[in-house]
Protein backbone atom coordinates (compact mmCIF):
# COMPACT_ATOMS: atom_id res chain seq x y z
CA UNK A 1 0.00 0.00 0.00
CA UNK A 2 1.87 1.45 -0.90
CA UNK A 3 2.23 -0.36 -0.78
CA UNK A 4 0.49 1.56 -5.84
CA UNK A 5 2.40 2.42 -6.65
CA UNK A 6 5.98 9.79 -10.39
CA UNK A 7 5.10 12.03 -7.54
CA UNK A 8 3.31 9.03 -6.25
CA UNK A 9 6.56 7.13 -6.31
CA UNK A 10 4.84 4.63 -8.49
CA UNK A 11 4.13 2.69 -5.42
CA UNK A 12 3.33 5.08 -2.69
CA UNK A 13 4.72 3.69 0.49
CA UNK A 14 3.73 2.69 3.97
CA UNK A 15 6.56 2.67 6.52
CA UNK A 16 5.15 2.08 9.99
CA UNK A 17 6.86 2.61 13.31
CA UNK A 18 5.62 1.96 16.82
CA UNK A 19 3.31 -0.83 18.02
CA UNK A 20 5.33 -3.53 16.20
CA UNK A 21 3.89 -2.75 12.77
CA UNK A 22 5.63 -4.19 9.73
CA UNK A 23 7.67 -1.63 7.76
CA UNK A 24 6.41 -0.69 4.31
CA UNK A 25 8.24 1.43 1.80
CA UNK A 26 7.61 2.06 -1.88
CA UNK A 27 9.64 3.10 -4.86
CA UNK A 28 10.47 6.73 -5.44
CA UNK A 29 11.08 9.71 -7.78
CA UNK A 30 12.68 13.27 -8.28
CA UNK A 31 12.81 15.72 -11.23
CA UNK A 32 10.96 16.25 -14.45
CA UNK A 33 12.04 15.46 -17.98
CA UNK A 34 9.64 15.89 -20.90
CA UNK A 35 10.63 14.45 -24.26
CA UNK A 36 8.65 14.53 -27.50
CA UNK A 37 7.91 11.45 -29.57
CA UNK A 38 10.69 10.74 -32.08
CA UNK A 39 12.28 7.96 -34.09
CA UNK A 40 16.05 7.86 -34.87
CA UNK A 41 18.68 8.09 -32.09
CA UNK A 42 20.85 11.07 -31.17
CA UNK A 43 23.16 11.97 -28.31
CA UNK A 44 21.80 14.02 -25.45
CA UNK A 45 23.25 16.40 -22.88
CA UNK A 46 24.62 14.89 -19.67
CA UNK A 47 22.73 17.07 -17.20
CA UNK A 48 22.40 15.33 -13.85
CA UNK A 49 18.64 14.81 -13.35
CA UNK A 50 18.96 13.88 -9.68
CA UNK A 51 17.43 16.32 -7.19
CA UNK A 52 19.98 17.53 -4.65
CA UNK A 53 22.87 15.70 -6.39
CA UNK A 54 25.61 17.41 -4.34
CA UNK A 55 23.70 16.74 -1.09
CA UNK A 56 24.09 20.42 -0.22
CA UNK A 57 20.52 20.28 1.09
CA UNK A 58 21.25 17.35 3.36
CA UNK A 59 19.18 14.24 2.75
CA UNK A 60 16.37 16.19 1.04
CA UNK A 61 14.96 14.21 -1.90
CA UNK A 62 15.94 10.81 -0.47
CA UNK A 63 14.39 8.31 1.92
CA UNK A 64 14.77 4.74 3.17
CA UNK A 65 12.59 2.18 4.88
CA UNK A 66 11.85 1.81 8.56
CA UNK A 67 14.86 0.34 10.34
CA UNK A 68 17.29 2.42 8.33
CA UNK A 69 18.62 5.92 8.98
CA UNK A 70 20.15 8.61 6.76
CA UNK A 71 22.86 11.13 7.64
CA UNK A 72 25.28 13.38 5.75
CA UNK A 73 28.99 12.53 6.09
CA UNK A 74 32.23 13.15 4.19
CA UNK A 75 32.09 11.54 0.75
CA UNK A 76 34.20 10.64 -2.27
CA UNK A 77 36.98 13.00 -3.39
CA UNK A 78 35.89 15.93 -1.22
CA UNK A 79 32.16 15.56 -1.98
CA UNK A 80 29.42 14.80 0.52
CA UNK A 81 27.81 11.39 1.03
CA UNK A 82 24.60 9.98 2.49
CA UNK A 83 25.23 7.34 5.12
CA UNK A 84 22.59 4.58 4.90
CA UNK A 85 22.75 2.71 8.22
CA UNK A 86 21.00 -0.39 9.58
CA UNK A 87 19.59 0.59 12.98
CA UNK A 88 18.01 -2.80 13.73
CA UNK A 89 19.40 -5.81 15.60
CA UNK A 90 19.49 -8.09 12.53
CA UNK A 91 20.76 -7.92 8.92
CA UNK A 92 18.48 -5.77 6.78
CA UNK A 93 18.26 -5.04 3.06
CA UNK A 94 18.01 -1.27 2.61
CA UNK A 95 17.49 0.99 -0.37
CA UNK A 96 18.34 4.66 -0.69
CA UNK A 97 15.33 5.83 -2.74
CA UNK A 98 14.58 9.06 -4.54
CA UNK A 99 11.41 10.56 -3.08
CA UNK A 100 10.00 11.45 -6.48
CA UNK A 101 10.96 9.36 -9.51
CA UNK A 102 14.01 11.05 -11.05
CA UNK A 103 12.74 10.81 -14.62
CA UNK A 104 9.16 11.91 -14.84
CA UNK A 105 8.35 11.32 -18.53
CA UNK A 106 10.41 8.94 -20.65
CA UNK A 107 10.42 8.37 -24.35
CA UNK A 108 10.64 4.85 -25.74
CA UNK A 109 14.21 4.25 -26.88
CA UNK A 110 15.83 6.90 -24.69
CA UNK A 111 18.88 5.58 -22.80
CA UNK A 112 19.78 6.69 -19.29
CA UNK A 113 22.82 6.08 -17.10
CA UNK A 114 22.70 5.94 -13.29
CA UNK A 115 25.85 5.96 -11.19
CA UNK A 116 27.22 6.65 -7.73
CA UNK A 117 30.37 6.20 -5.68
CA UNK A 118 29.78 3.81 -2.77
CA UNK A 119 31.72 2.39 0.15
CA UNK A 120 30.94 0.37 3.28
CA UNK A 121 32.26 -0.37 6.74
CA UNK A 122 31.14 -4.01 6.28
CA UNK A 123 33.56 -5.63 3.75
CA UNK A 124 31.87 -8.40 1.81
CA UNK A 125 28.66 -6.41 1.30
CA UNK A 126 26.92 -6.49 -2.10
CA UNK A 127 25.39 -3.21 -3.29
CA UNK A 128 23.93 -1.92 -6.55
CA UNK A 129 22.72 1.10 -8.50
CA UNK A 130 19.34 0.45 -10.09
CA UNK A 131 16.80 2.08 -12.40
CA UNK A 132 13.18 0.82 -12.58
CA UNK A 133 10.66 1.95 -15.21
CA UNK A 134 6.97 2.29 -14.38
CA UNK A 135 4.10 3.43 -16.54
CA UNK A 136 1.79 4.58 -13.78
CA UNK A 137 1.37 1.28 -11.89
CA UNK A 138 2.69 -0.97 -14.67
CA UNK A 139 6.23 -2.24 -14.18
CA UNK A 140 8.03 -2.00 -17.54
CA UNK A 141 11.57 -3.13 -16.73
CA UNK A 142 14.80 -2.36 -14.90
CA UNK A 143 18.56 -2.62 -14.96
CA UNK A 144 21.12 -2.55 -12.20
CA UNK A 145 24.87 -2.75 -11.71
CA UNK A 146 26.05 -4.66 -8.65
CA UNK A 147 29.35 -4.49 -6.85
CA UNK A 148 30.90 -6.79 -4.25
CA UNK A 149 32.57 -4.43 -1.80
CA UNK A 150 35.54 -6.49 -0.68
CA UNK A 151 37.23 -3.58 1.12
CA UNK A 152 36.21 -0.29 2.72
CA UNK A 153 37.41 1.76 -0.26
CA UNK A 154 35.31 3.76 -2.69
CA UNK A 155 33.85 1.91 -5.71
CA UNK A 156 31.89 3.41 -8.60
CA UNK A 157 28.77 1.59 -9.80
CA UNK A 158 27.10 2.50 -13.08
CA UNK A 159 24.14 1.06 -15.00
CA UNK A 160 22.50 1.92 -18.34
CA UNK A 161 18.81 1.48 -19.10
CA UNK A 162 16.80 2.05 -22.29
CA UNK A 163 13.17 3.07 -21.72
CA UNK A 164 10.57 0.72 -23.15
CA UNK A 165 7.63 3.12 -23.31
CA UNK A 166 6.61 6.75 -23.61
CA UNK A 167 5.48 8.74 -20.58
CA UNK A 168 6.92 6.32 -18.02
CA UNK A 169 8.83 7.31 -14.90
CA UNK A 170 12.21 5.99 -13.81
CA UNK A 171 12.93 5.28 -10.16
CA UNK A 172 16.59 5.56 -9.09
CA UNK A 173 17.82 3.78 -5.99
CA UNK A 174 20.96 2.37 -4.39
CA UNK A 175 20.59 -1.04 -2.76
CA UNK A 176 22.52 -2.69 0.06
CA UNK A 177 21.67 -6.37 0.50
CA UNK A 178 21.69 -7.87 4.01
CA UNK A 179 23.47 -4.91 5.57
CA UNK A 180 24.70 -6.13 8.99
CA UNK A 181 23.28 -4.52 12.11
CA UNK A 182 24.92 -1.23 12.96
CA UNK A 183 26.73 -1.12 9.60
CA UNK A 184 26.47 1.43 6.81
CA UNK A 185 26.67 2.04 3.09
CA UNK A 186 27.92 5.47 2.00
CA UNK A 187 26.58 6.93 -1.28
CA UNK A 188 28.34 9.89 -2.91
CA UNK A 189 27.88 11.79 -6.18
CA UNK A 190 24.56 10.16 -7.21
CA UNK A 191 23.89 10.82 -10.88
CA UNK A 192 21.27 9.95 -13.49
CA UNK A 193 21.81 11.37 -16.97
CA UNK A 194 20.17 11.05 -20.38
CA UNK A 195 22.73 9.48 -22.73
CA UNK A 196 20.73 9.36 -25.93
CA UNK A 197 17.22 9.82 -27.20
CA UNK A 198 15.31 9.15 -30.42
CA UNK A 199 15.09 12.15 -32.73
CA UNK A 200 12.41 13.14 -35.18
CA UNK A 201 13.53 12.69 -38.80
CA UNK A 202 12.92 15.58 -41.17
CA UNK A 203 9.54 15.13 -42.86
CA UNK A 204 9.62 14.08 -46.50
CA UNK A 205 7.87 16.74 -48.52
CA UNK A 206 5.49 15.25 -51.06
CA UNK A 207 4.50 17.20 -54.17
CA UNK A 208 0.99 18.59 -53.99
CA UNK A 209 -1.44 16.73 -56.23
CA UNK A 210 -2.99 18.60 -59.16
CA UNK A 211 -6.35 20.03 -58.22
CA UNK A 212 -9.33 18.01 -59.31
CA UNK A 213 -11.81 20.12 -61.26
CA UNK A 214 -14.06 17.47 -62.74
CA UNK A 215 -16.37 17.18 -59.75
CA UNK A 216 -17.01 19.02 -56.52
CA UNK A 217 -15.93 17.35 -53.30
CA UNK A 218 -18.74 15.35 -51.71
CA UNK A 219 -20.37 16.81 -48.67
CA UNK A 220 -19.06 15.32 -45.41
CA UNK A 221 -21.10 12.45 -44.10
CA UNK A 222 -22.57 13.42 -40.76
CA UNK A 223 -24.36 10.21 -40.02
CA UNK A 224 -21.26 8.05 -39.65
CA UNK A 225 -21.23 6.04 -36.44
CA UNK A 226 -18.98 7.17 -33.60
CA UNK A 227 -15.63 5.39 -33.29
CA UNK A 228 -15.74 2.21 -31.28
CA UNK A 229 -13.29 3.58 -28.74
CA UNK A 230 -15.90 5.99 -27.48
CA UNK A 231 -18.46 3.28 -26.85
CA UNK A 232 -19.52 2.81 -23.25
CA UNK A 233 -17.83 0.09 -21.25
CA UNK A 234 -19.44 -3.33 -21.67
CA UNK A 235 -21.63 -4.67 -18.95
CA UNK A 236 -19.87 -6.64 -16.21
CA UNK A 237 -19.22 -10.27 -17.03
CA UNK A 238 -21.96 -12.16 -15.28
CA UNK A 239 -20.00 -15.38 -15.14
CA UNK A 240 -17.40 -13.93 -12.79
CA UNK A 241 -17.52 -15.51 -9.32
CA UNK A 242 -18.84 -12.38 -7.67
CA UNK A 243 -22.06 -10.96 -6.29
CA UNK A 244 -24.19 -8.59 -8.35
CA UNK A 245 -22.75 -5.09 -8.76
CA UNK A 246 -23.91 -2.17 -6.69
CA UNK A 247 -26.20 0.08 -8.74
CA UNK A 248 -26.20 3.84 -8.80
CA UNK A 249 -29.43 3.97 -6.79
CA UNK A 250 -29.35 5.81 -3.43
CA UNK A 251 -26.94 4.21 -0.99
CA UNK A 252 -28.57 1.39 0.99
CA UNK A 253 -28.19 0.99 4.71
CA UNK A 254 -25.45 -1.41 5.84
CA UNK A 255 -26.37 -5.00 5.16
CA UNK A 256 -25.30 -7.86 7.38
CA UNK A 257 -26.30 -10.79 5.20
CA UNK A 258 -25.47 -11.74 1.64
CA UNK A 259 -25.08 -15.08 -0.09
CA UNK A 260 -21.61 -16.43 -0.75
CA UNK A 261 -20.50 -16.25 -4.39
CA UNK A 262 -21.36 -19.39 -6.31
CA UNK A 263 -18.98 -22.24 -5.50
CA UNK A 264 -17.54 -20.51 -2.42
CA UNK A 265 -18.06 -20.95 1.32
CA UNK A 266 -17.71 -18.25 3.97
CA UNK A 267 -14.68 -18.81 6.23
CA UNK A 268 -14.37 -15.37 7.88
CA UNK A 269 -16.96 -12.69 8.47
CA UNK A 270 -17.25 -9.49 10.47
CA UNK A 271 -20.39 -7.38 10.14
CA UNK A 272 -19.03 -4.95 12.74
CA UNK A 273 -21.77 -4.96 15.31
CA UNK A 274 -18.82 -4.41 17.62
CA UNK A 275 -15.02 -4.43 17.36
CA UNK A 276 -14.16 -8.09 17.91
CA UNK A 277 -10.68 -8.15 19.46
CA UNK A 278 -10.42 -11.89 18.77
CA UNK A 279 -10.43 -11.02 15.06
CA UNK A 280 -8.70 -7.62 14.94
CA UNK A 281 -5.75 -5.79 16.40
CA UNK A 282 -6.51 -2.09 16.77
CA UNK A 283 -3.17 -0.35 16.51
CA UNK A 284 -2.37 2.46 18.90
CA UNK A 285 0.20 5.27 18.90
CA UNK A 286 1.84 4.16 15.65
CA UNK A 287 2.60 6.12 12.49
CA UNK A 288 4.00 5.85 8.99
CA UNK A 289 6.94 7.89 7.79
CA UNK A 290 5.30 8.82 4.51
CA UNK A 291 2.06 10.37 5.81
CA UNK A 292 0.86 12.87 8.38
CA UNK A 293 -1.20 11.06 11.01
CA UNK A 294 -0.69 8.97 14.13
CA UNK A 295 -3.07 6.01 14.42
CA UNK A 296 -4.76 5.49 17.77
CA UNK A 297 -7.18 3.00 19.30
CA UNK A 298 -9.27 5.80 20.85
CA UNK A 299 -13.00 5.70 20.23
CA UNK A 300 -12.61 9.13 18.62
CA UNK A 301 -10.70 7.49 15.76
CA UNK A 302 -12.04 3.92 15.64
CA UNK A 303 -15.64 3.06 16.55
CA UNK A 304 -18.73 1.08 15.56
CA UNK A 305 -22.06 2.75 14.91
CA UNK A 306 -25.18 1.53 13.10
CA UNK A 307 -23.64 -1.82 12.21
CA UNK A 308 -20.56 -0.33 10.53
CA UNK A 309 -16.94 0.25 11.51
CA UNK A 310 -15.66 3.82 11.15
CA UNK A 311 -12.05 4.96 11.03
CA UNK A 312 -12.09 8.73 11.38
CA UNK A 313 -9.28 11.17 10.64
CA UNK A 314 -9.17 14.14 13.01
CA UNK A 315 -7.20 17.37 12.59
CA UNK A 316 -5.60 17.75 16.02
CA UNK A 317 -2.15 18.05 17.55
CA UNK A 318 -1.15 14.65 18.92
CA UNK A 319 2.21 13.58 20.39
CA UNK A 320 3.73 10.17 21.03
CA UNK A 321 7.20 10.39 22.57
CA UNK A 322 9.20 12.81 20.44
CA UNK A 323 6.83 12.59 17.46
CA UNK A 324 4.07 15.15 16.98
CA UNK A 325 1.56 15.08 14.14
CA UNK A 326 -1.41 17.30 13.26
CA UNK A 327 -3.76 14.41 12.45
CA UNK A 328 -4.93 11.17 14.06
CA UNK A 329 -6.61 8.22 12.35
CA UNK A 330 -7.17 4.45 12.62
CA UNK A 331 -5.65 1.10 11.64
CA UNK A 332 -6.82 -2.52 12.14
CA UNK A 333 -5.27 -5.83 11.09
CA UNK A 334 -5.61 -9.57 11.64
CA UNK A 335 -1.89 -10.26 12.23
CA UNK A 336 -1.67 -13.31 14.52
CA UNK A 337 -5.45 -13.71 14.52
CA UNK A 338 -6.41 -14.77 11.01
CA UNK A 339 -4.68 -15.40 7.69
CA UNK A 340 -5.53 -17.24 4.48
CA UNK A 341 -3.38 -18.37 1.57
CA UNK A 342 -6.16 -18.54 -1.03
CA UNK A 343 -9.66 -17.15 -1.25
CA UNK A 344 -11.84 -14.22 -2.13
CA UNK A 345 -11.32 -11.25 0.22
CA UNK A 346 -14.16 -8.73 0.14
CA UNK A 347 -15.10 -5.45 1.82
CA UNK A 348 -18.17 -3.23 1.50
CA UNK A 349 -17.35 0.36 2.34
CA UNK A 350 -17.86 4.08 1.88
CA UNK A 351 -14.65 6.07 1.32
CA UNK A 352 -13.77 9.53 2.66
CA UNK A 353 -14.16 12.48 0.30
CA UNK A 354 -11.93 15.03 2.05
CA UNK A 355 -8.88 15.89 -0.03
CA UNK A 356 -5.74 13.96 0.90
CA UNK A 357 -7.41 11.09 2.79
CA UNK A 358 -5.82 7.72 1.91
CA UNK A 359 -7.98 4.69 2.82
CA UNK A 360 -6.77 1.17 2.05
CA UNK A 361 -7.93 -2.47 2.19
CA UNK A 362 -4.91 -4.72 1.68
CA UNK A 363 -3.17 -8.01 2.44
CA UNK A 364 0.37 -8.85 3.52
CA UNK A 365 2.17 -12.17 3.63
CA UNK A 366 2.67 -13.34 7.20
CA UNK A 367 6.45 -13.70 6.98
CA UNK A 368 7.62 -12.64 3.52
CA UNK A 369 7.33 -9.39 1.60
CA UNK A 370 4.41 -9.88 -0.81
CA UNK A 371 1.74 -7.16 -0.64
CA UNK A 372 -1.67 -7.21 -2.32
CA UNK A 373 -3.60 -3.93 -2.37
CA UNK A 374 -7.28 -4.74 -2.92
CA UNK A 375 -8.30 -1.09 -2.78
CA UNK A 376 -6.50 2.20 -2.25
CA UNK A 377 -7.99 5.62 -2.89
CA UNK A 378 -7.27 9.31 -2.45
CA UNK A 379 -9.86 11.78 -1.19
CA UNK A 380 -10.57 14.21 -4.00
CA UNK A 381 -10.63 11.52 -6.72
CA UNK A 382 -14.35 11.02 -6.34
CA UNK A 383 -14.87 7.94 -8.51
CA UNK A 384 -11.46 6.26 -8.71
CA UNK A 385 -9.63 3.53 -6.82
CA UNK A 386 -6.33 1.71 -7.29
CA UNK A 387 -5.54 -2.03 -7.29
CA UNK A 388 -1.90 -3.23 -7.04
CA UNK A 389 0.22 -6.32 -6.41
CA UNK A 390 3.77 -5.87 -5.10
CA UNK A 391 6.46 -8.53 -5.20
CA UNK A 392 8.01 -6.72 -2.25
CA UNK A 393 6.40 -4.26 0.14
CA UNK A 394 9.78 -2.52 0.35
CA UNK A 395 9.35 -1.22 -3.18
CA UNK A 396 12.62 -2.73 -4.38
CA UNK A 397 11.12 -5.39 -6.67
CA UNK A 398 8.43 -5.62 -9.35
CA UNK A 399 4.76 -4.65 -9.12
CA UNK A 400 1.71 -4.34 -11.33
CA UNK A 401 -1.39 -2.24 -10.88
CA UNK A 402 -4.55 -0.66 -12.24
CA UNK A 403 -6.51 2.54 -11.73
CA UNK A 404 -10.26 1.92 -11.86
CA UNK A 405 -13.03 4.44 -12.55
CA UNK A 406 -16.57 3.68 -11.44
CA UNK A 407 -18.98 3.54 -14.38
CA UNK A 408 -21.39 5.70 -12.35
CA UNK A 409 -21.69 7.21 -8.90
CA UNK A 410 -18.79 7.92 -6.56
CA UNK A 411 -16.80 6.20 -3.85
CA UNK A 412 -18.56 8.02 -0.98
CA UNK A 413 -21.51 5.61 -1.33
CA UNK A 414 -21.52 1.87 -0.62
CA UNK A 415 -19.39 -0.25 -2.95
CA UNK A 416 -17.77 -3.67 -2.67
CA UNK A 417 -14.07 -4.21 -3.29
CA UNK A 418 -12.68 -7.72 -3.63
CA UNK A 419 -9.76 -9.82 -4.81
CA UNK A 420 -9.81 -13.51 -5.66
CA UNK A 421 -6.44 -15.13 -5.07
CA UNK A 422 -6.09 -18.71 -6.36
CA UNK A 423 -3.07 -20.73 -7.56
CA UNK A 424 -1.89 -19.15 -10.79
CA UNK A 425 -3.91 -15.93 -10.72
CA UNK A 426 -5.34 -12.91 -8.93
CA UNK A 427 -8.55 -11.10 -9.96
CA UNK A 428 -9.79 -7.78 -8.60
CA UNK A 429 -13.47 -6.78 -8.52
CA UNK A 430 -15.38 -3.58 -7.81
CA UNK A 431 -19.11 -4.15 -7.30
CA UNK A 432 -18.72 -7.56 -8.92
CA UNK A 433 -17.15 -6.01 -12.02
CA UNK A 434 -13.82 -7.59 -12.98
CA UNK A 435 -11.45 -4.61 -13.18
CA UNK A 436 -7.96 -6.15 -13.17
CA UNK A 437 -6.29 -9.56 -13.27
CA UNK A 438 -2.82 -11.06 -13.37
CA UNK A 439 -1.68 -14.64 -13.99
CA UNK A 440 1.46 -16.58 -13.28
CA UNK A 441 2.29 -16.57 -17.00
CA UNK A 442 2.15 -12.76 -16.97
CA UNK A 443 4.07 -12.30 -13.70
CA UNK A 444 6.50 -15.16 -13.16
CA UNK A 445 7.01 -14.02 -9.55
CA UNK A 446 3.29 -14.17 -8.66
CA UNK A 447 2.97 -17.64 -7.12
CA UNK A 448 6.48 -17.75 -5.58
CA UNK A 449 5.89 -14.37 -3.91
CA UNK A 450 2.45 -15.30 -2.54
CA UNK A 451 3.03 -18.83 -1.32
CA UNK A 452 1.87 -18.44 2.27
CA UNK A 453 -1.13 -17.16 4.25
CA UNK A 454 -1.91 -13.44 4.15
CA UNK A 455 -3.35 -11.22 6.89
CA UNK A 456 -5.91 -8.46 6.34
CA UNK A 457 -5.22 -4.78 6.94
CA UNK A 458 -7.59 -1.80 7.04
CA UNK A 459 -6.26 1.70 7.54
CA UNK A 460 -6.84 5.37 6.90
CA UNK A 461 -3.69 7.39 6.27
CA UNK A 462 -3.72 11.17 5.98
CA UNK A 463 -1.75 13.01 3.32
CA UNK A 464 1.66 11.73 2.30
CA UNK A 465 3.13 10.11 -0.78
CA UNK A 466 0.05 8.84 -2.63
CA UNK A 467 -2.13 11.96 -2.22
CA UNK A 468 0.85 14.16 -3.08
CA UNK A 469 1.50 12.18 -6.27
CA UNK A 470 -2.04 12.89 -7.42
CA UNK A 471 -1.62 16.57 -6.53
CA UNK A 472 -4.14 16.28 -3.68
CA UNK A 473 -2.33 17.11 -0.43
CA UNK A 474 -4.39 17.01 2.73
CA UNK A 475 -6.34 20.20 3.53
CA UNK A 476 -7.88 19.43 6.88
CA UNK A 477 -10.28 16.73 8.06
CA UNK A 478 -13.86 18.04 7.94
CA UNK A 479 -16.26 16.01 10.05
CA UNK A 480 -18.10 13.38 8.02
CA UNK A 481 -15.86 13.77 4.95
CA UNK A 482 -12.89 12.14 6.68
CA UNK A 483 -14.54 8.84 7.61
CA UNK A 484 -13.65 5.42 6.19
CA UNK A 485 -16.85 3.43 6.89
CA UNK A 486 -16.89 -0.36 6.51
CA UNK A 487 -20.06 -2.45 6.48
CA UNK A 488 -18.34 -5.83 6.44
CA UNK A 489 -15.15 -7.75 5.69
CA UNK A 490 -15.45 -11.35 4.46
CA UNK A 491 -13.26 -14.16 3.25
CA UNK A 492 -14.62 -16.93 1.02
CA UNK A 493 -12.87 -20.08 -0.12
CA UNK A 494 -13.72 -22.58 -2.83
CA UNK A 495 -15.52 -25.74 -1.85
Amino acid sequence: MRRHHSARKSAYTRSWVGASLVALVGAGAVTALNLSSTTAVASASTVNLVANPTLSNGTAGWFTRSGGSLAIVAGHDGHRAIRLRNETAAPLTLALNDKVNTVRATQAGATYQASAWIRTDAPGLTAAARMMEYQRLLYRGENRASAWLRTTGWVKVSANYTAKANQSTIDFNILAWSLPRGKSLLVSEPSLVLLSQPVQPAPVKKPAPAPTTSAPAPAPTTSAPAPTTSAPAPAPTTSAPAPAPTTSAPAPAPTTSAPAPSGYRLVFNDDFNSIDRTKWNVRNNSWARNEESIVTSRSDNVFVSGGALTMRAINETYTVGSTTRQYTSGYLDTIGRGSWKYGRFEMRAKLPTAQGMWPAFWLRNNTTLGELDIMEAVGGRVNQTVQTVHQSTNGDLAKAGHEDTLPSGNTSTWHTYAVDRQPGYMKWYVDGRLVFSKTQSQLTWLDPSFNEPMNIRLNLQVGGSMPNWYGLPVKGAPLGASDFVIDYVRVYQLG
